[in-house]
């Protein structure tokens, strides 16, 4: 007896109305305060949630100098001294793993392409140094992964629709409004997220 030929239905696509150019979705987050490092109080038990970017200024890779080091790794010693908390969730860690394996891979020659440096020998120590730092960041920090039910996921992909956001960033702004935590970031793409800011760029203070 032959053997029935399962046929899959094909459905036609509904193309979803595109946005005109120079037209954009309302913005739903109002304004909020922008910090400097240079002058931030750092209130007792405040909470805050650091950008990847902040994470890379403190804990990224050796022979990847940056002035915004020091300011940043004073921020988390002043955060820690006044009893702050600092909140992290798998996306970060994941972006910080990532860019510190990008890094080290644009700084050797042995490689042309990242996954064949990443299935490497030579990556096994890289991969050991991101491990150690990864820890270090957890011990400085709080776990707060986004939750689907409290994130209002459609309203992000609302902002992400416009083309003009990193779908991380629009997480990790709701994550600080919804908590109500200070965003650490040096991002200047972050002014207009409505979420409390502590920076050190000059270009998101002007802002």
């Amino acid at each position: 007896m032959p053997k029935s030929i399962h046929r899959a239905v094909v459905y036609p696509l509904r193309r979803s109305v595109r946005l005109r150019p120079g037209k954009t979705l309302p913005v739903k987050p109002s304004p909020a305060p922008v910090h400097s490092t240079a002058t931030y109080d750092f209130p007792a038990e405040k909470s805050y949630f650091f950008d990847t970017n902040i994470w890379l200024y403190i804990y990224g890779p050796i022979g990847w100098p940056d002035q915004k080091s020091a300011v940043y790794s004073r921020a988390l010693r002043e955060i820690r001294n006044s009893n702050g908390t600092i909140y992290i969730n798998c996306m970060v860690i994941s972006e910080f793993i990532n860019a510190f394996s990008r890094i080290e891979f644009k700084q050797q020659t042995d490689h042309s392409r990242f996954k064949e440096f990443r299935n490497s020998l030579s990556f096994r120590p890289v991969a050991e140094d991101i491990t150690s730092n990864v820890k270090k960041i957890l011990r400085n920090t709080l776990a707060c992964d986004p939750d689907l039910k409290v994130i209002d996921l459609p309203e992000i992909m609302r902002f992400f629709e416009q083309g003009k956001y990193d779908f991380n960033d629009l997480v990790f702004a709701e994550i600080c409004r919804t908590k109500g935590l200070v965003f650490v970031t040096h991002d200047k793409d972050f002014s207009e997220m409505g979420v409390e800011i502590l920076t050190a760029n000059e270009k998101l203070l002007r802002r």
